[in-house]
């Protein structure tokens, strides 16, 4: 087995609590030095990446180094993680447990600075697909600058359609008012991601419909749903709850510069 694969493995036995390791490991393992520490029963993970690797990290944290993110079984494992971070280095931690930046403090001035939650389906819960949506697998670009304005670049949303992504949009004869892109994260999490309604189109629901049926083709194709909203996003998270959607995973992001 590879390192690779035995890394996959151990996160891949909480996908959501991991996926945003797994997305980074899925898109980008070869820039990232990765960590897989074994110690009898108990197994820790360290991925320290390159700031300007994800555009999204390299826009949002321009003065970071490197972006830590992690996961161990016990805490016997952090001491062993610990002692590979840089004490010199300006990092971004991505925490998804309230343990781990509890372990870290004694250690680093952290400075929170967002919270992101991710929402998924329960166990056995169905849709419906609505019969006014449009699905595509390719490329819109009548819905490029939606997709734009909700912070994607054209690069990024390039590669979702390469990878297998595909769209959901309601339309008013070829004028798009509400649109999200499904996109691969990893093997078995697909993002909801990109969720956009027209000013003139919003507080009619379209919003509702597009991820429903959203959510019904990515059930149908046998993945496992995310929907992650920041913390301050009132109208995307009344949108996921509003739809029976549950938390499944807190990240929180915290810098030390």
């Amino acid at each position: 087995m590879s390192h690779y694969e035995a890394i996959m493995g151990r996160l891949r036995r909480n996908p959501l609590k991991n996926i945003t390791l797994l997305k980074m490991m899925t898109a980008y393992h070869s820039q990232i030095d990765s960590v897989l520490i074994e110690q009898q029963d108990h197994w820790g993970v360290l991925l320290l990446m390159p700031a300007v690797t994800f555009p999204y990290d390299h826009r949002t944290y321009p003065e970071a180094d490197t972006v830590v993110l992690m996961d161990y079984s016990s805490p016997e494992v952090f001491p062993a993680l610990l002692k590979l971070l840089s004490r010199e280095a300006r990092l971004v931690f991505k925490l998804q447990e309230d343990a781990y930046r509890v372990a870290l403090e004694p250690h680093f001035t952290l400075h929170k600075v967002r919270s992101l939650y991710s929402y998924s389906t329960a166990a056995g819960q169905t849709f419906s697909a609505d019969a006014g949506c449009t699905v595509s697998e390719t490329i819109d670009e009548r819905l490029l600058p939606l997709w734009i304005a909700n912070d994607y670049t054209l690069a990024e949303i390039s590669h979702y359609f390469k990878e297998g992504a595909f769209s959901v949009s309601l339309f008013e004869g070829d004028v798009p008012l509400s649109t999200c892109m499904v996109f691969r994260n990893e093997e078995s999490v697909w993002e909801i991601g990109a969720v956009h309604t027209t000013a003139a189109a919003r507080k009619k629901g379209l919003a509702q419909r597009v991820v429903r049926t959203a959510l019904y083709h990515t059930l149908q194709r046998g993945y496992i749903p995310r929907y992650q909203v920041l913390e301050d996003n009132l109208a995307s998270i009344r949108l996921a709850e509003s739809i029976g959607l549950t938390p499944a995973v807190k990240l929180e992001h915290w810098i030390n510069y």
